[in-house]
């Protein structure tokens, strides 16, 4: 009887450029050390000068300089995935670091491909955010706001010089964009994780109390109904809309409850991506549907609208 094999496990880390990525990995590499590691480094149209900071530290260094990998999933990266599987010795850690100017909601689709998901397992998307300047970089950059809205884990960096109203002010902020992701902070890109692995936010957003002014546009909506949904419209429905308007609707999480079935199942979209899989029975939950989307300039109505084609009396 032949062995199975585990997938490796991936790392995706985002952020813009100087929040700190390469910082962070190197923390990441060093709690990693008795294991095998390889870096996927990725730098828009320049020579890789940050890959020589880690090449110490691992066992394996891929470079990707002709471009952002998030525009060219079916090339360049494709290729180093499967070079790597064909590498005598599997690694257990694979971490990506992006451009700051990834969407990484495309990236993450990738390792939803059957035949990657076959040898890999995304673990984590992990998104540095500066301190000192990521409400800068949101109104600035739209991408920005995509990396935090797809992350699972955020990393508030460089908090040294940040008085604790403006920290707190920062962290309600980025809770209120993202509630599903894992919020930490760093002072210098030093971040402890003692078993690797991060705490699972509950699907519902926490009551906080809303500041006063948003100096941003991403926000979250929440869906909820006793009703079943007809499967195969509401996937028809959320793939048209993550399809025509992903530099509006950066995410999708949630579970739901649909007709002809007793089953829970899981929605997740990221990007373009959409999922919609069994998550066992509802148990003594009695059964509801319940969606996070998160998007630039989300409105309630329009998520009811959306979805009213799909549900079911």
């Amino acid at each position: 009887m032949m062995k199975e094999i585990k997938p490796i496990k991936v790392y995706i880390l985002t952020g813009f450029l100087g929040a700190g990525k390469t910082t962070i990995l190197n923390s990441l590499l060093s709690q990693l050390k008795n294991y095998r590691n390889i870096v996927i480094e990725n730098e828009f149209g320049k020579v890789n000068i940050d890959a020589g900071l880690i090449a110490e530290k691992i066992d394996h260094l891929y470079e990707l300089t002709s471009g952002c990998i998030c525009c060219s999933l079916d090339n360049d990266l494709m290729e180093v995935l499967g070079s790597i599987l064909r590498l005598e010795t599997r690694p257990d850690h694979v971490f990506i670091e992006t451009t700051g100017i990834a969407d990484v909601g495309n990236i993450i689709g990738m390792f939803h491909i059957p035949d990657v998901k076959r040898h890999y397992s995304l673990a984590s998307t992990i998104c540095i955010a500066d301190a000192e300047n990521v409400f800068e970089r949101l109104q600035q950059v739209p991408e920005t706001g995509k990396q935090i809205a797809c992350a699972d884990v955020i990393i508030i960096n460089k908090i040294k010089h940040l008085a604790v109203p403006q920290l707190i002010f920062l962290s309600q902020q980025l809770e209120q964009m993202n509630p599903l992701a894992y919020l930490t902070t760093s002072e210098n890109g030093t971040v402890a994780f003692n078993t690797w692995q991060f705490p699972e936010k509950p699907l519902v957003p926490g009551i906080t109390i809303p500041p006063v002014k948003s100096p941003h546009k991403v926000n979250t909506v929440l869906f909820e109904s006793p009703a079943a949904f007809d499967l195969n419209m509401l996937m028809f429905v959320l793939d048209f809309h993550c399809n025509a308007y992903p530099d509006q609707l950066y995410r999708i999480k949630g579970y739901i409850r649909v007709t002809g079935s007793n089953d829970r199942l899981l929605v997740q979209s990221t990007g373009k991506y959409l999922s919609i899989l069994p998550a066992g029975d509802w148990g003594e939950e009695v059964p509801k549907s319940t969606l996070v989307f998160i998007g630039k300039e989300l409105k309630t109505a329009t998520i009811q609208r959306i979805l009213a084609p799909a549900l079911k009396a």
